[in-house]
């Protein structure tokens, strides 16, 4: 797609006329965007290309892409572009971007690091695009850990949701610890709009997304870790938030053996029966 003549580097994106469209609170995208530059959550690079500036757990190889294990398949994700630039910058977390209305993801939230571990290979033969991370950090959820699967369409998740209910339900350990459930969109956008069922589109979104879109530049780091290497950095912190929380199932993937030895522990114990006199 050719990118379209971007505003020269002096000129303001509140003046962009592509940008006009207002979202709630009255202010416009452009005028969102122009704020975020400012503030440097966007870079404007000289020939009108927009970055996001990267986020602090991104400088390490092992923080990107939130820390979660993924893989790539049929359905197309692009949440940098749609949740942290549409949703969080340009339309100031007034406005579900309209590219994600059709995104829906079935949701495997799991008690143990064994039970998601098992939901991420059963969700990796669907052939759809996954996450398997840990929830434990994120305020806005309940959950530990959870494996989400992604679909371009409702009619795609409840079939893999029944297929996946069936196994799930198959199996004791599965069915003690996975919790299935179909959501739209991101969590952050029902916690800061209200419920999914109920958003709102408005046509002029398709024009200002695609007008950003073909601005929209992610400059890829160089690669310095293997995809072997990151994914077992990434397991091993999924071991590591196993071990905070309690969870015992984290020694099926380190043999057996402790994350850490018990500390020493000083506190009294109850003492036995006192003895007499002439006993022992």
């Amino acid at each position: 797609m050719a990118m379209e003549d971007p505003p020269s580097e002096v000129e303001s994106e509140a003046d962009n006329p592509a940008l006009a469209l207002q979202v709630a609170g009255g202010a416009t995208v452009g005028a969102n965007l122009e704020a975020a530059i400012q503030r440097g959550a966007v870079t404007r690079h000289p020939d009108g290309r927009l970055q996001l500036a990267p986020a602090e757990h991104y400088v390490e190889p092992v923080g990107r892409g939130g820390g979660a294990l993924h893989k790539r398949g049929a359905t197309a994700r692009g949440c940098d572009f749609l949740n942290a630039f549409l949703f969080k910058q340009v339309y100031d977390r007034q406005a579900v971007p309209l590219g994600c209305q059709n995104c829906y993801k079935v949701r495997a939230a799991t008690r143990t690091l064994r039970a998601l571990i098992a939901m991420k290979a059963l969700a990796d033969d669907t052939g759809q695009t996954t996450k398997t991370a840990a929830e434990v950090d994120n305020p806005a959820n309940t959950a530990l850990y959870a494996t989400h699967i992604y679909f371009n369409g409702l009619d795609g998740a409840r079939e893999t949701f029944a297929a996946l209910k069936a196994t799930v339900d198959a199996d004791p350990d599965l069915a003690a610890n996975v919790t299935l459930s179909i959501k739209r969109g991101c969590t952050n956008y029902e916690r800061r709009l209200g419920p999914s069922d109920g958003y709102r589109f408005d046509p002029a979104q398709q024009a200002v997304e695609a007008h950003l879109r073909a601005r929209f530049t992610r400059e890829t780091p160089p690669k310095v870790t293997s995809g072997k290497a990151l994914t077992a950095l990434r397991m091993m912190d999924l071991v590591r938030v196993a071990y905070r929380v309690g969870d015992e199932t984290y020694k099926d993937f380190t043999d057996g053996k402790p994350l850490h030895e018990p500390l020493v522990d000083y506190a009294p114990r109850a003492a036995g029966p006192e003895m007499k006199d002439g006993e022992g």
